[in-house]
């Protein structure tokens, strides 16, 4: 089983569905273009499949945690992964091994509530924890027309969790005349169930972009290192657990300062990413060089490959804003402060309510944030300063803009991309240093 590594496709759940756009009060001083430029692809209903030899998508609602305690999330949540994982790999039985061709079957949606109606074959299940053994019950549907396809219980000892998820993923590839191509699953390695589970914690929490989760997470791996301290799965999963705090920022606790005195931050580009961080980070240079549209179709992959991407949510939010889709943007501002990023949504929303020319309330929420971070001591968190001087940006307070980015870490290697980006810049700073058109 990986662990840390990128859902291979994720349903975005959270987040309101793009509406019409707005027109935007006034040009911006930046001429950003003032026309839709993020509005999401829309998905035709699938046809009926009345063949197994039709199927050629799944969606998977992440499976609920029944247990009596109720503390098995995380087992949920890692069993939904690996399924997800596995039937990714399913090809058709009649595709040539060496044909030169993938003969790919499935695109797999994972979702949090299910809902499907853009694919052919729809999965919900429930985990129950037996003592040291895990149950899942299952239940696939044809989305055209409800009928079930296979229901079934498959139970295996917790440290089989990635046979168990195989074996769900046999029984459909069964079904729909495939074959899966990933290597056998086997069960972890490890020295304890105790430890495994502490791993899974760590790894499934709600949003890997919250400070909060992300310390969770770090005390679950420094747990599971005690335990083992010969474990090298479990230092390298708290070193990248401790990289992704420094590198998104947190709250200012002991721990973080302790991080950035230790040199994290110089370390954050030796960080593992996955594919849907990665694709963030696309984006961000795609922003800054001005070609907001394809920044705007990393994002939303971004988006189908982590649900819970803040980060992604809130650049959407930026250039929805300034192609005048503001209705959408406060959407995904939104989405960012539920995902345990309020100073980053509180921003966001300054420059949306500039776009719809609510010039007096967007300049009293820009004040506010200013005078918030004012009172915050030591340097700010390079994405919190980045958002906040966007909103400072839109209000035309240059100094501020300046200050702001000061107070950013000057060993944050980072720092480099606001000097790149002429939205940050004043009028007349740009027209002394005009921007190098790619």
């Amino acid at each position: 089983m990986a662990f840390g590594g990128a859902l291979a496709a994720a349903l975005a759940v959270i987040g309101a569905a793009a509406t019409a756009s707005a027109r935007p009060v006034g040009a911006h001083q930046h001429g950003e273009p003032s026309f839709a430029v993020c509005r999401p692809t829309i998905v035709p209903v699938r046809r009926l499949t009345s063949e197994s030899s039709q199927v050629t998508s799944i969606g998977i609602a992440y499976f609920a945690g029944r247990s009596r305690g109720g503390d098995d999330a995380h087992l949920a949540a890692a069993l939904t992964t690996e399924l997800a994982n596995q039937l990714l790999s399913a090809r058709p039985k009649s595709s040539p091994p060496l044909s030169g061709k993938s003969g790919r079957l499935f695109v797999v949606k994972l979702s949090e509530g299910g809902g499907f109606a853009d694919v052919d074959l729809s999965m919900t299940g429930s985990v129950f924890r037996d003592e040291s053994s895990i149950r899942a019950t299952v239940k696939l549907t044809r989305t055209s027309d409800g009928a079930v396809i296979w229901s079934g219980t498959k139970a295996r000892a917790l440290l089989d969790l990635p046979v168990l998820a195989r074996l769900i993923a046999q029984e459909v590839a069964v079904r729909v005349g495939a074959q899966l191509a990933a290597p056998a699953a086997r069960p972890w390695a490890g020295k304890s169930p105790e430890i495994y589970e502490l791993l899974l914690r760590g790894i499934y929490i709600p949003s890997r972009y919250d400070p909060d989760e992300l310390s969770n997470a770090i005390d679950y791996f420094e747990q599971a290192l005690k335990l083992d301290p010969s474990s090298k799965q479990a230092r390298d999963l708290l070193e990248s657990a401790r990289l992704r705090l420094v590198a998104w920022g947190g709250t200012g606790t002991p721990l973080e300062s302790r991080l950035l005195a230790s040199g994290a931050l110089r370390r954050i580009d030796d960080r593992t990413r996955d594919e849907s961080e990665r694709l963030v980070e696309e984006a961000d240079a795609e922003i800054r060089d001005g070609l907001p549209a394809h920044a705007c179709q990393l994002l939303n992959e971004a988006i189908d490959r982590d649900a819970r991407s803040a980060p992604a949510y809130a650049l959407r939010s930026l250039i929805r804003a300034r192609g005048g889709e503001v209705r959408a943007a406060f959407a995904d501002a939104e989405t960012v402060t539920q995902l345990g990023r309020p100073r980053w949504g509180a921003a966001l929303r300054v420059v949306a309510l500039r776009r719809t020319g609510d010039t007096t309330v967007a300049r009293r929420e820009s004040r506010k944030l200013l005078a918030d971070a004012r009172r915050r001591t030591g340097p700010l968190p390079f994405w919190d300063a980045r958002f906040l001087a966007n909103a400072l940006a839109e209000m035309n307070d240059w100094t501020s803009v300046e200050s702001v980015i000061r107070r950013i870490d000057p060993r944050d290697p980072r720092l480099s991309w606001l000097r790149e980006d002429a939205a940050l810049r004043a009028p007349s700073q740009t027209r002394q240093n005009p921007r190098r058109s790619r």
